[in-house]
């Protein structure tokens, strides 16, 4: 169960509000981000050639992301 939350916790923020790449947020959660990182959930790359200094979410990981909202919906009886 925590390491389904401190992904969902990583996936929401890069959603809701990209984060700086050396934030403490991103330091207090570094194996969750770069887990994400790696599996294509987040990423720095704005466009083709353009990277940033925030994560943000991805495709893949908004689809993670949805995943994740109904395994926790169905945990907690949330709707």
């Amino acid at each position: 169960m925590e390491h389904i939350v401190g992904f969902y916790v990583v996936l929401d923020k890069a959603w809701r509000s990209p984060f700086k790449l050396q934030s403490n947020f991103s330091r207090k959660s570094a194996l969750y981000v770069a887990t994400c990182a790696t599996l294509g959930f987040i990423s720095n790359q704005f466009d083709e050639d353009v990277f940033i200094d925030k994560w943000a979410i991805t495709p893949e990981g908004r689809d993670y992301k949805e995943t994740l909202d109904e395994i926790l919906g169905e945990i907690t009886g949330g709707e």
